[in-house]
């Protein structure tokens, strides 16, 4: 009898100890999946308020200018406004200008607008846009040869940039901010005679110290519904910004703009930038299902009529949080 009691104390002491052990295990399984929750958890960061109804000014103004076409006095007089504006949000503000041949013999004047704030800012982002317009409406069946108002292509991401540059005059963010507005961008007829002003400025621009760490470049980010897909020079150069912003997007509830579609690789600017050594994604619209550009792409529909505040308002909030996130 002693020996059979002796057999179930042990087995008693055995479930007990495997009780604890099990409890223990659970315990911190627990501790691990909250802290792992905690690390997943997205909270905003304090950020000025956007006011969409600066960003859609911002458009309007450029348009006021006419199509800032190379050569134009309205590419004169935009250019000496867009110095002024960066100037006023206490950008340093310098200009790389010059004429270049073009692919087609003709001589262009350009202007590509360099601003830096908070130059004591080890850790940079740099934001660009091309701010020229298409000097011939070619995808339209009427006045083809005559230049576009350029609302969507070139004034929505120059007034975002400008949006945001006013902002964080307001508030400091963290990290410094550097901005590029290129010129003579959409004069071109096939890809590599696109883009000049981005091509000019990666092999004319020495890169100091303060290099960006990464880059976001906007165009056409102003249409009413507007889509920006995973564009291909993105996925390969920056990638991992590329899903730092979308995700951004999605949590500020932004995701109807910001789809993880994948798309092909497009010739704008940010490939030149990615060609300077700076990872930099392309947040550009096309439409997922067509592969196609807004239907106002360099057409006379590319007009303010067709630009809409709160999509300027909605990228400005994603591209602003991502950088007081830095």
């Amino acid at each position: 009898m002693d020996q059979v009691m002796k057999f179930i104390v042990n087995d008693l002491k055995f479930i007990v100890v495997a009780v604890i052990l099990v409890s223990c295990s659970d315990l911190n399984s627990e501790k691990k999946t909250s802290t792992n929750s905690q690390k997943q958890e997205f909270k905003i960061v304090e950020m000025p308020e956007v006011n969409k109804d600066s960003v859609f000014n911002f458009v309007e103004k450029q348009v006021s200018f006419g199509p800032r076409t190379p050569n134009s006095k309205a590419q004169k007089e935009c250019s000496k406004w867009l110095a002024s504006k960066l100037k006023s949000y206490n950008f340093d503000v310098q200009i790389q200008g010059g004429i270049h041949r073009a692919y087609d013999g003709v001589d262009l004047e350009y202007n590509n607008i360099i601003g830096r704030f908070r130059l004591d800012k080890k850790k940079r982002v740099l934001l660009t846009a091309h701010w020229d317009t298409r000097p011939w409406a070619d995808q339209d069946f009427e006045r083809t040869e005559e230049p576009i108002d350029g609302a969507n292509d070139g004034g929505s991401g120059v007034a975002i940039i400008l949006e945001i540059a006013r902002l964080i005059n307001q508030k400091q963010p963290n990290v410094g901010v550097d901005i590029v507005l290129f010129d003579i961008e959409d004069y071109g007829k096939a890809n590599e005679t696109f883009c000049y002003g981005s091509q000019i400025w990666m092999k004319d621009t020495r890169l100091d110290s303060l290099k960006p760490i990464y880059g976001i470049n906007l165009d056409m980010v102003g249409d009413p519904n507007a889509v920006f897909l995973y564009e291909g020079y993105s996925q390969e150069f920056a990638r991992p910004v590329l899903d730092k912003v979308w995700n951004v997007a999605k949590k500020m509830g932004h995701g109807r703009y910001f789809k993880t579609i994948q798309d092909g690789m497009i010739t704008d600017d940010h490939y030149y930038v990615n060609k300077a050594g700076i990872p930099c994604i392309d947040i550009i619209h096309r439409d997922p299902q067509t592969g196609s550009f807004p239907n106002s792409w360099h057409t006379h529909d590319d007009n303010i009529k067709n630009i809409s505040a709160s999509t300027l308002k909605s990228v400005t909030e994603v591209v602003l949080q991502t950088i007081y996130r830095e």
